[in-house]
């Protein structure tokens, strides 16, 4: 009796150590969920930029908010959803102020993700305050090649845009449709995208069989554009090929009615794009063109709506950069949930992989240039009465292109 007894005290002070010592031997609790997910991007909401900021504010918002109202991303490891909190600073147009804002981003917000800002100079600077502080980031609006020409080997940030290699080339396909003397004015200013696109549109002119009779390069923020305009028209150039923002755009097209120089054809990229294009120049700046990449009759999932629900909320006219925003927010929240935590390698890892079809189309980036690209594909869009039309390829278009431009 003395030895069974023995035994049965022996036998449950065992079974209390185990107890005890169960949660460290493999049997771990679950984890508890964070309160939140933090997502930030530095945006211009305010400069020359701000035409940007406004659609790139809006698709980050609005991919967030989606997500929200489904109650979060769900986290494997927590076995829970956790609601996103998009925090955003407004870069004023200046890459000082988006390393500024990001590094707050990081440091302070302790962000576990990062969305980026607009046009290389902006985007550049944001991603290498990623990289070097080890934080996912998922941008557009930036087109590859200089994406790629600041750092060909990116670790932690991923770029969601058109190919310029392909995007150069459209202005020339266009111009094969119609009638012209092939004599081409280049007028690029001396940001990433201007170099870049610059020397391209050099080369494939002569591919095409067009001549560049005279090329303008000049700093951003120039005002006064009368003597390169007259240069311009002294070479007899009926096809005006640009690259510049958009305050500086409008500043050229205008000091050009002034000195009656008229082209018959006029692609202004980058400037162009947005509705302030058409809000400052109005009936004049019917006609000119600028390159495409999304358009909302494409038949990608969301794609008929995004449109109507940017006009509705804003009151404004939409832009192509609603659609690479808000799919650049939906491919890093779908990375987090493949991730199934925080943890900022696994999200980067699931970036990565990402092939999947969103609302600009599909996206895999380890089949694009430096396997931290998913290019998208390039066409014409030409301002028709207040709205962009497709008007290059054929098979595409929306519209008839208006040729010569009306002087």
């Amino acid at each position: 009796m003395k030895e069974t007894r023995v035994f049965q005290i022996f036998a449950s002070a065992l079974m209390l150590i185990a107890l005890v010592l169960l949660p460290a031997c493999g049997g771990q609790q679950q984890a508890s969920a964070p309160k939140e997910i933090v997502i930030g991007a530095s945006i211009p909401k305010s400069g020359a930029l701000a035409g940007f900021g406004l659609y790139e504010g809006w698709g980050y918002k609005t991919a967030v908010d989606e997500v929200n109202k489904a109650g979060g991303l769900f986290l494997s490891k927590y076995n829970a959803k956790v609601p996103v909190r998009l925090q955003l600073y407004d870069d004023e147009s200046r890459p000082e102020q988006v390393t500024t804002n990001t590094q707050r981003l990081v440091l302070n917000d302790k962000v576990n993700a990062l969305l980026g800002s607009a046009t290389p100079p902006l985007v550049l600077a944001g991603a290498t305050v990623a990289e070097r502080n080890h934080v996912p980031m998922v941008t557009g609006i930036a087109p590859i090649r200089a994406f790629l020409g600041a750092n060909p080997k990116w670790n932690y940030t991923w770029d969601i845009f058109f190919d310029e290699l392909d995007m150069t080339q459209q202005q020339f396909h266009t111009m094969d449709t119609v009638k012209s003397n092939k004599e081409v004015a280049l007028f690029t200013d001396n940001e990433q995208d201007g170099v870049v696109m610059g020397g391209l549109w050099e080369q494939n002119a002569k591919k095409f069989g067009y001549h560049v009779a005279y090329h303008a390069s000049f700093p951003v923020g120039t005002t006064d554009f009368g003597d390169l305009i007259r240069r311009a028209q002294s070479a007899k150039a009926q096809i005006v090929i640009a690259q510049m923002i958009t305050p500086d755009a409008i500043a050229l097209w205008k000091q050009m009615q002034t000195l009656n120089y008229h082209p018959n054809a006029a692609f202004f990229e980058k400037g162009a794009e947005p509705v302030q294009w058409w809000s400052a120049l109005n009936k004049a700046a019917q006609g000119v063109m600028v390159s495409g990449y999304w358009y909302p009759t494409f038949p990608y999932p969301g794609a008929s709506d995004l449109r109507t629900r940017f006009e509705k909320d804003t009151g404004q006219t939409y832009s192509q950069h609603i659609a690479d925003t808000y799919t650049s927010a939906q491919v890093l929240m779908d990375a987090i949930v493949s991730a199934g935590s925080l943890d900022a390698n696994a999200i980067n890892e699931a970036i990565g992989k990402t092939n999947k079809t969103y609302v600009v189309g599909p996206i895999n980036f380890s089949a694009g240039p430096g396997g931290h690209t998913s290019p998208l594909p390039s066409f014409m869009l030409q301002w028709q009465n207040g709205q962009t039309q497709i008007v290059y390829p054929n098979k595409l278009a929306t519209a008839k292109i208006v040729y010569p431009i009306p002087s």
